[in-house]
């Protein structure tokens, strides 16, 4: 019980599913550079919110009557949205942080 999650009594199961994109970055985390890296999850972030605006563009059009469906994919590309901003934003704090040091 070392793992400070255990701790807490919150323990992975192994039942949290994860998207299909989310599976791909994560086979393909060893492989490749940090630029391509990079590349793959921004474009998964934009494919993530074109399907979001057809599945919007569904429920006005009236070609789906699920509304759950619909908001989940929105918070999911509001949320993966959000997070490339703050990894953005870490980024350029790490540079700015460089950028002050002396050598």
């Amino acid at each position: 019980m070392s793992n400070p999650i255990e701790l807490i009594g919150i323990q992975n199961r192994g039942n949290i599913e994860l998207g299909p994109k989310s599976r791909e970055l994560q086979a393909d985390e060893s492989k490749g550079s940090f630029s391509e890296m990079l590349a793959k999850a921004v474009n998964n972030v934009d494919e993530t919110m074109q399907e979001s605006d057809q599945k919007i563009q569904d429920f006005v059009a009236g070609k789906t009557d699920n509304v759950h469906d619909v908001m989940i994919s929105m918070q999911r590309a509001q949320l993966s949205f959000q997070l490339m901003v703050e990894v953005r934003n870490k980024a350029v704090e790490t540079y700015h942080e460089i950028s002050r040091m002396q050598i």
